[in-house]
């Protein structure tokens, strides 16, 4: 992915998450906000993750040419 497409899918994810969190937050606490929620933030965390590895990788392959 390029990096429009990655700053979109943040601001998409970060969005949906603060929604879903503000559902939380407000008492609704239903299974689906909860699990939505959960998802929308796992999704972060995956991609950033999958980010870092993949520019560890790239770098370290800089580095041994």
């Amino acid at each position: 992915m390029n990096n429009g497409t990655v700053i979109i899918l943040y601001v998409l994810l970060t969005l949906n998450t603060l929604r879903y969190g503000t559902y939380i937050l407000e008492g609704n606490s239903s299974t689906y906000y909860i699990a939505m929620f959960s998802l929308n933030l796992l999704a972060i965390l995956f991609t950033v993750t999958y980010r870092a590895v993949k520019a560890k990788k790239a770098s370290e392959a800089d580095i041994t040419k």
